[in-house]
């Protein structure tokens, strides 16, 4: 190259924004929010206070709304039946629901839903009596629904919901590795769900959960890791629970499984416990929920917003 030449490439090269010539991250596709405190759970004692403040923040970072009703009003409709669903396996020996549900409610009626657009499913029964919301329709659909690998009668409950937010726990599980959003509203919601735990609950799991009468109601996953099943579940005993202070918030429910995941064997790692199968080829069910498309599953397109308080 000629000195002329040089000179030029040079000049242009100083022309160009550094920006142009760092290489771009990919940018995020799935949001999750993590909102932790270390002052909400102690021993068998919930500090309601807290809780309320943990699920007003994670409101706020996922939405970017300042006010908790303008945060919902982003989530769900003003004439919305929604469904608040809970998981009542292992809740008793959890003992965080009710605290969960006191602040979750609440909340909710100050975006202006009423006590009849809110029905609470696998709630303590304090619950009904503190809060007056509609109990679930019992029992199951007249006729079975047809997914990709089988088909079952789906819970009645589904019907009359336009909207569902999904409150499952964070646990690890003896057959599908661990059970966070997607188990949560897959093997809950059909008649036989004994029939779909082989292969570590795959492909039933994603299967399931991508039903549209399942899937296109779901607006939001709010995780209660406020005490979290670490070892030994999807059952809570005590020397397998964690009081681990967490909720999580996101849309993206592959990505939240994946959060939750790292979780566990991030505290499994510290007491010298053996690492769960940690990545969607690993895991059954994620690499399932990952070929079908229910989620993100690559960290380098998943932000999470980490919020302690």
């Amino acid at each position: 190259m000629r000195r002329r030449d040089f000179l030029k490439a040079g000049a242009a090269a100083a022309a160009t924004p550094i920006s142009k010539l760092i290489a771009q991250p990919t940018p995020a596709t799935a949001h999750v929010v993590e909102v932790a405190s270390d002052f909400v759970v102690r021993g068998t004692a919930i500090h309601d206070k807290m809780v309320q403040e943990m699920l007003d923040s994670a409101l706020g970072h996922l939405t970017g709304k300042s006010s908790v009703a303008d945060a919902w009003k982003q989530i769900l409709k003003p004439d919305d039946i929604v469904a608040i669903k809970c998981n009542q396996s292992g809740a008793n020996g959890l003992g965080t629901t009710e605290a969960f549900l006191d602040a979750l409610i609440p909340s909710l009626r100050k975006a202006g839903f009423k006590n009849e657009q809110i029905i609470a499913i696998e709630a303590p029964e304090t619950t009904y009596r503190s809060h007056e919301v509609r109990r679930p329709e019992i029992g199951w659909t007249e006729s079975a629904v047809t997914f990709a690998s089988g088909s079952d009668h789906l819970a009645k409950w589904l019907d009359k919901v336009t909207a569902i937010i999904n409150v499952p726990f964070i646990k690890t599980h003896n057959i599908a590795g661990m059970t966070c959003t997607m188990k949560n509203l897959s093997h809950a919601l059909v008649k036989h769900p004994a029939r779909f735990h082989d292969n570590g609950c795959s492909p039933f799991i994603g299967d399931i959960y991508s039903l549209g009468a399942i899937r296109n109601k779901v607006r939001l996953h709010l995780v209660n890791g406020l005490r979290v099943v670490f070892d030994g579940g999807p059952e809570a005993r005590h020397d397998g629970i964690w009081d681990a202070g967490i909720v999580l918030a996101g849309t993206d429910p592959l990505a939240i499984d994946l959060e939750a995941l790292r979780l566990l064997n991030g505290q499994r790692a510290i007491l010298g416990l053996s690492e769960i199968r940690n990545s969607p080829a690993q895991t059954p069910y994620l690499s399932h929920a990952t070929k079908i498309g229910l989620g993100v599953s690559d960290p380098f397109k998943t932000r999470v917003t980490r919020v302690r308080l």
